[in-house]
């Protein structure tokens, strides 16, 4: 049995299981999130493309699962799913939404509960798929999709593992290829072409942002030029089997002044003792507080989250935040990301991710001292 197939069916096991406690007779997936991870598959175009809906049909006897995708896209698809069968309508002339609900009668559904995402549809097609099964009982299932998703399977585990220290190791060995002298660019192309190497699917977005650009939140890389005594951030974002990598890291160019030096090791401190509060019962609020505690007394500017979920999506729930106060449990992946930012001046952020284990967290990454770019 492939590893995809196995996703597939702890998955669906899964989402069986939440249909029978919420009574539900079928569910219906439609972002591109929440049908990856239920089928396995991603139509190229359904994020850029509004018009090209796709669906993934599950019943809750798990039977004939269907994914319903614009045709041109039918064969990649069906290539990349797991799921029984693949299902094509013809741009411009039917509409997803009538394939989806002729698809749903035909399997006796037409006056059962079906779940569906209210989020992601628009208006006008809820109301086209209200039209188009009268009798059924269209019920808001966003949030059971995020409480799913929140819980990894292991063969999630794997995944998640594999591509997030193929971005570590990737970032340790550009650093180490770049000097004084190069560009963010030419960093950014090493990360990225290693980064398909390792068998990545694409990098979604990859942050180099050195000197004052490194204060830069999300800053792309550009052609400036790497001088000594600059700091480095990068921060790795990309998939690999619709599983998302999350991973930044701060360098130095040469050797790092006493300033750079103490706020580094105030972060790395504040970073092991947030993982160190890792475990099942912990409250994200009180994780994140550790954070946000120790960077104001220390008179540097905190950001409004330490960490967040990591699976299919790259922000997902439970949010290390202040505003959210949520359990942790066995099985969660999370990212840890402490980070401070002096605009105009430098950025310095560390981010690992973790596994939340029956009695603490496994480090899926492990971040060190501040890595050391050539002067």
């Amino acid at each position: 049995m492939s590893e995809e197939v196995v996703v597939v069916d702890e998955i669906l096991v899964k989402v069986r299981e939440a249909m029978a406690e919420q009574g539900l007779d079928a569910m219906v997936p439609m972002s591109p999130e929440n049908l990856a991870y239920a089928s396995g598959a991603a139509p190229p175009s359904q994020k850029t493309v509004r018009s090209r809906l796709a669906a993934a049909i599950l019943p809750a006897d798990g039977r004939d699962t269907e994914i319903v995708t614009v045709r041109l896209e039918a064969p990649l698809v069906s290539s990349q799913s797991r799921l029984d069968r693949v299902t094509s309508y013809e741009e411009f002339v039917e509409h997803p939404i009538d394939v989806i609900a002729a698809s749903l009668r035909s399997r006796g559904l037409a006056d059962a509960r079906i779940g569906i995402e209210t989020t992601y549809l628009t208006h006008a097609d809820h109301e086209r798929l209200r039209s188009a099964l009268p009798r059924a009982e269209l019920r808001a299932v966003d949030e059971h999709w995020e409480r799913l998703r929140r819980i990894k399977t292991p063969s999630e585990i794997e995944r998640i593992r594999h591509i997030g220290r193929a971005a570590q190791r990737i970032t340790e060995e550009c650093v180490a290829l770049v000097s004084a002298g190069s560009t963010e660019r030419e960093l950014g192309n090493l990360i990225t072409e290693r980064y398909h190497r390792a068998g990545g699917d694409a990098l979604t977005m990859l942050v180099v942002a050195s000197g004052e650009r490194s204060a830069h939140l999300n800053g792309p890389p550009t052609d400036r030029v790497l001088a000594p005594g600059d700091i480095v951030r990068t921060d790795v974002i990309g998939t690999a089997g619709h599983y998302y990598s999350d991973v930044a890291r701060t360098a130095v160019v040469g050797e790092p002044n006493a300033e750079q030096r103490r706020i580094y090791d105030l972060l790395l401190d504040v970073h092991h003792r947030c993982l160190e509060a890792l475990r099942p019962g912990a409250i994200s609020s009180d994780v994140h507080a550790i954070y946000h505690d120790a960077i104001t007394a220390a008179g540097l500017p905190a950001y409004h989250f330490v960490g967040h979920g990591l699976g299919v999506t790259l922000h997902e729930g439970p949010f290390v935040n202040a505003l959210t106060s949520v359990p942790l449990e066995e099985g969660m992946v999370l990212c840890i990301e402490p980070l401070t930012s002096l605009e105009g001046r430098f950025g310095m952020q560390i981010e690992d991710e973790v596994l939340i284990t029956a009695d603490g967290c496994e480090l899926l990454t492990e971040a060190g001292e501040i890595l050391r770019i050539g002067a």
